[in-house]
């Protein structure tokens, strides 16, 4: 196993060079992989790295490779993904030399790498040894994995580690009472011997803010080092220049901050293959176009006098065009309904993590369905039909074979709209995708107590939303639209699990009906 150390600045690189080792050497990892900058010679990474074997006997095989000045990301990444590294140490030093660019290229880095990763704003202390280790413990496997490395490192000093606790205030005694309770659960949860009172010293501080519980111990006692999970419920930023007043780690022999994060579950490996998958075989979608195809969505999923205006003439076109069992007039509806915008803004939301357009394209979705359903209820009930054309009967039997129009149809509009020069071949895509007629058909036939038909009238809508929303996120993934990562899209994630089962259950009637019609 490996333990792999990024250098972007000469002021951190002794400073990494030894907390690496240190990692390394309580990891029992094998090797050391120093990945630096054009701007830091190598001559002063092997002049650290001999420093520390003069203090250190046991040192492990030292890797050094220079990181090409443009691709600094991508290879990182790609080192990472390796399968023997075990750790990833990340600087996160305010020096002059560390611009914001390079700050935040960091912490995308520490998001998105598939192996355990460290992001470390180095004290000034000389890091020699480490036998006293806060360690803020809530829960998690983030947490989890913070207690477990903090024990081994502390251990190979002989030294202990401090899990602590902030609990809210309900009481001085009750709230230590929970707190410990607390500790000792996910001190157990990681894999550690809570009553190992000379190893781990858990505390539990009653307060209504964690930053000042956690300032309030680091100031009583002396510690090498503040490793923190990362979490959900506090960013990065937060947990590391948050928690500790600055003089606690910039004043003399001051402390260093860590956060650490656990290697990413299954699906996000796989998220990461498809991704650079994608990016060598797809092109990819420039800045600029980006930005426009956020902004045209954006503007056009609204729901305004506009949305409505289109959507009561599409669903009036469209339901008298059903009523008189003329398809060239059904067709004309398509092309005159907006709806296939907030569609493909909701599958840009997805895979961008964007909430609020989320949000406004759900809106529009929905009461643009109502105002269809009332517009074709409308037309149903002033209407001379008594019974069922064959255009409403049509949209009442639905089967695998929309499903499957319904997902090319959103591939192509997503990859459509995303492209300008391939504008003209979005009429095709809005008849193909056929989302007015199907509401329009559900507002007749009730009028006309045609139960069964409106029922199948609106499986088909349904269908054709999920897929159209799942398809559009997938292809805006595919052409290079990416979103924050980390907490930010768990909401997304989530809603694409949520979709995607109400996909399935939606497959079971559409593949009923095939089967049938294929018995026939």
């Amino acid at each position: 196993m490996a333990v792999v150390c990024v250098i972007e600045s000469p002021e951190e690189a002794e400073g990494l060079i030894r907390w690496s080792m240190l990692f390394a050497l309580s990891l029992e990892d094998e090797r050391l992989v120093v990945l630096h900058s054009p701007g830091i010679s190598r001559k002063d990474i092997e002049e650290h790295i001999a420093t520390w074997e003069a203090e250190h006997p046991v040192v492990p095989e030292r890797v050094i490779q220079k990181l090409d000045a443009e691709e600094k990301e991508d290879q990182i990444l790609d080192e990472l993904r390796k399968p023997p590294v075990n750790l990833a140490v990340l600087g996160q030093n305010r020096f002059a030399t560390c611009d914001a660019e390079l700050l935040e290229r960091n912490r995308r880095i520490f998001e998105r790498a598939v192996c355990d990763s460290i992001l470390l704003r180095l004290g000034t202390r000389r890091v020699q040894e480490c036998d006293s280790i806060l360690i803020p413990s809530a829960g998690g496997p983030h947490s989890c994995l913070a207690l477990r490395i903090g024990s081994r490192v502390a251990n190979r000093f002989e030294g202990s580690i401090t899990p602590l606790f902030v609990e809210p205030d309900i009481g001085e005694e009750d709230g230590r009472a929970v707190g410990y309770r607390v500790l000792e659960r996910v001190v157990r949860e990681a894999g550690l011997d809570y009553s190992d009172r000379k190893h781990i010293l858990p505390e539990v501080i009653v307060s209504n803010v964690v930053e000042k519980g956690v300032s309030e111990l680091a100031h009583r006692k002396d510690f090498d080092l503040l490793l923190c999970g990362a979490s959900n419920a506090l960013t990065v930023k937060r947990k590391l220049f948050g928690a500790i007043p600055p003089s606690m780690v910039d004043g003399e022999e001051g402390m260093s901050l860590a956060v650490i994060r656990r290697r990413h579950s299954v699906g996000h490996r796989i998220r990461d293959f498809f991704e650079r998958f994608f990016r060598v075989r797809v092109p990819q979608l420039e800045r600029e176009d980006r930005i426009a195809l956020f902004d045209r969505l954006q503007t056009q999923s609204r729901w305004n006098f506009d949305f409505v205006f289109l959507m009561i003439l599409a669903t009036g076109i469209a339901g008298l065009g059903l009523m008189q069992s003329s398809p060239a007039v059904v067709i004309g509806a398509m092309l005159v309904a907006p709806l296939m915008t907030p569609l493909l803004g909701s599958g840009l939301a997805l895979v961008q993590g964007n909430l609020p357009l989320m949000r406004t394209c759900l809106r529009s979705i929905f009461f643009g369905f109502f105002a269809a359903l009332g517009v074709g209820a409308l037309l149903g009930w002033i209407g001379p039909l008594s019974e069922l054309t064959a255009e409403l009967a049509g949209r009442g039997n639905p089967s695998l074979l929309d499903f499957g129009v319904a997902a090319l149809s959103g591939i192509a509009a997503s990859y459509c709209v995303a492209r300008p020069g391939l504008s003209s071949a979005l009429a095709g895509v809005a008849i193909a995708a056929a989302l007015v007629p199907p509401i329009a058909t559900v507002g007749i036939s009730l009028t006309l107590q045609e139960w069964a038909n409106a029922e199948g009238a609106a499986l088909l809508f349904g269908t054709n939303v999920v897929t159209i929303m799942l398809s559009s996120c997938f292809t805006f993934f595919a052409i290079g639209v990416r979103g924050h990562g980390g907490s930010k899209q768990l909401w997304a994630r989530r809603l694409i699990v949520l979709l995607l089962i109400l996909l399935a259950l939606l497959m079971v009637p559409l593949a009923t009906v095939l089967l049938r019609e294929v018995g026939r």
